[in-house]
């Protein structure tokens, strides 16, 4: 065939209503992707799965924790006390309410530390559990450095802080500060301490000195207007300090008993705190 005798057809008409890749299902709508289809049923089983094993570990868990809370081996058999050295073993584990025989994870830890602290002694306790049955006691006790008259007799910190009342087997070996009453710890808490801190400092002074060994300190005094006076030696006698500096005075005080010795003398009262007159000393006599 020529070109000339070549026949030319007409375009075919366009599909009317929907496109000719839309395949249709017999009610007129279009079928889902099976592939969208297997994402959902996917999706579904992996929910599926999730529960079954979050069942499963939530039975799991109460089974175990009943078997902690109830079983033998998780009994308290030891409570270890570390650190006490003026308290005793059985009285804090007393005062710490813990028992033996107690489930080990149904102990109250923060409660058994509040009974400690409770204890004017204890400063500081911390608390763990050792497995499978041992509890750990760990305290901090404070530690006395004074007694003070304060209607009664109360231990004291370096810090100046009195903490508790002067008992029958307490350590007697200490310096004793007089002059502070219990109304000026109660008016002024901060300022009374500073006070007995001082007095703490001038006894751990004097204890450093020569003249320490010859007359040893039995009490530091605080006047009301601040004053220190040492008594020393077992015949008690006063050295009045005034204020600090207090190293001058406590040499010119050996200087005093030296010479005292030398005249086999004994004095009463030696007064050293005439700040204006530093090398004057009067020194009353028996």
């Amino acid at each position: 065939m020529t070109p000339g005798n070549r026949r030319t057809l007409p375009p075919m008409p366009a599909a009317q209503g929907r496109g000719i890749d839309e395949p249709s299902t017999p009610g007129g709508s279009p079928s889902r992707s099976p592939s969208a289809v297997s994402r959902v049923l996917g999706a579904l089983r992996t929910a599926a799965g999730v529960l079954l094993a979050l069942g499963t570990s939530i039975g799991v868990a109460f089974v175990l924790h009943d078997h902690v809370m109830k079983s033998p081996r998780f009994a308290i058999a030891a409570i270890d006390v570390e650190g006490a050295e003026h308290r005793t073993h059985d009285a804090l584990v007393a005062e710490s309410g813990l028992a033996l025989g107690t489930n080990v994870f149904a102990a109250d830890l923060d409660a058994a530390r509040a009974k400690l602290l409770a204890d004017l002694w204890i400063e500081n306790a911390t608390l763990q559990r050792r497995l499978p049955g041992t509890i750990v006691v760990r305290v901090t006790e404070r530690k006395p450095a004074a007694m003070v008259a304060l209607g009664d007799t109360v231990l004291a910190t370096a810090d100046g802080e009195p903490f508790a009342k002067l008992q029958p087997d307490d350590p007697l070996d200490l310096p004793l500060v007089t002059g502070v009453s219990a109304d000026a710890l109660a008016d002024d808490r901060e300022g009374a301490m500073r006070t007995i801190r001082r007095a703490i400092d001038l006894a751990a002074e004097y204890d450093h000195c020569e003249v320490a060994r010859r007359a040893p300190l039995e009490e530091v005094h605080v006047a009301p207007d601040g004053a220190f006076t040492l008594v020393v030696g077992h015949g008690g006698l006063e050295l009045v300090l005034g204020g600090p500096p207090f190293r001058r005075k406590l040499d010119q005080a050996a200087r005093v008993f030296a010479e005292l010795d030398r005249r086999g003398a004994r004095g009463d009262v030696v007064m050293l705190d005439n700040d204006t007159r530093p090398e004057r000393v009067v020194v009353r006599m028996r």
